[in-house]
């Protein structure tokens, strides 16, 4: 039986994935902000959440780092197309 921790790095993986396919669809001009604004909803979440502002934003700037990246492995993989942006 998989940990609840488990299952939920799973849903995240899963989240980030969706996102980072959402941006690859997206022209480029506009892929930062998007990714920003996802990842600033991942901050105010989990100050929601009790945790520290600090921790908050090491949150947040992991998720923009973790989608930017994925993003350009799906690119560079040919996924969504090759983005035809």
């Amino acid at each position: 039986m998989e940990s609840d921790s488990g299952q939920r790095a799973e849903r995240l993986l899963g989240q980030l994935h969706e996102w980072a396919m959402e941006a690859v669809g997206m022209p480029r001009e506009e892929r930062a902000s998007f990714i920003a604004e996802v990842a600033t909803k991942y901050y105010d979440h989990a100050v929601q959440n009790g945790l520290s502002a600090l921790q908050a934003e090491e949150w947040r700037k992991n998720i923009d780092d973790w989608l930017h990246a994925l993003v350009e492995v799906i690119e560079t993989s040919g996924g969504a197309g090759g983005g035809h942006a």
